[in-house]
């Protein structure tokens, strides 16, 4: 028969066409997995792994980088100029001697009038216990010159006049060391604030350190201005007590001489 044939023939053609699908499927699944056994899985995921630990050992290496450059940045030029002159003006306040004010002890006594012992000044390069000796002794007077007879007891009235005035030359210069460290505690507090200010909004160590070493060269001044203060309170307590220690050395050496005296005219000897 004709029509066997091409039955056949289509049959076989049907079945060529429902077989290609699957033999392209057959043929692309053979190349695919030709090419997962040239990448291995495993080779893969080390790589990956390997990469992504690069990529953190530079990202900390950014971070710490960073870090060491915050960490040398000061503070700017504004604010350590700012900090600065707030103690320069405390340090010029509390140097209120040097202002051209005449302390000078050698120049107060050529002028007939009485320094203070607790001045402070130029003069200061000479040893200071004989500037002190040599202005108690001129000033007030010494006891053992008295006991001596190395000096003249002076009239009562004029040596507790002498001995008023130089106490009164060590107050006056107490009173205005006082207003001078007053004022100057004022500027370092200022100081103080701003260096605090600084520290607070550090960015870095340095910052941090330098804020903090301004708050120790405040606090340092600080405390010399209350050493100068006790100095002043010091002196100024020892010299009324070496003036009084004076006005008792004269009156007993005074009534000495007069005993003395009429021993003498009494009995023409002092024994």
């Amino acid at each position: 028969m004709v029509l066997a044939p091409k039955k056949a023939a289509v049959i076989t053609g049907i079945c060529m066409g429902l077989l290609a699908p699957f033999g392209a499927m057959a043929i692309s699944s053979h190349h695919a997995n030709a090419a997962i056994l040239v990448y291995d899985a495993e080779n893969v995921a080390q790589t990956i792994k390997e990469v992504i630990n690069t990529a953190n050992i530079l990202t900390e290496n950014q971070k710490q980088v960073a870090l060491a450059l915050l960490n040398i940045k000061s503070l700017s030029v504004d604010k350590i100029a700012e900090i600065i002159q707030q103690q320069m003006q405390a340090e010029e306040d509390f140097n209120w001697c040097k202002t051209g004010e005449v302390n000078d002890p050698e120049v107060l006594l050529k002028e007939g009038k009485i320094p203070s012992i607790m001045a402070t000044g130029p003069w200061d390069e000479k040893p200071a216990h004989n500037i002190t000796e040599e202005l108690l002794r001129k000033c007030i007077g010494n006891v053992n010159d008295i006991f001596a007879s190395l000096s003249t007891p002076l009239d009562p009235y004029k040596q507790i006049q002498m001995n008023l005035k130089a106490v009164n030359a060590t107050g006056t210069t107490a009173i205005k060391t006082a207003q001078a460290v007053q004022r100057s505690d004022t500027k370092l507090a200022k100081s103080v604030q701003t260096s605090l200010d600084a520290a607070n909004n550090a960015e870095g160590t340095k910052q941090a350190l330098q804020a903090l070493a301004a708050i120790d060269a405040s606090n340092a001044m600080e405390t010399r201005n209350g050493n100068a203060m006790m100095a002043q309170l010091v002196g100024m307590t020892a010299e009324d007590i070496y003036a009084r220690n004076v006005e008792r050395a004269t009156a007993e050496k005074r009534m000495q001489d007069s005993k003395d005296a009429l021993h003498l005219t009494a009995f023409g000897s002092k024994d």
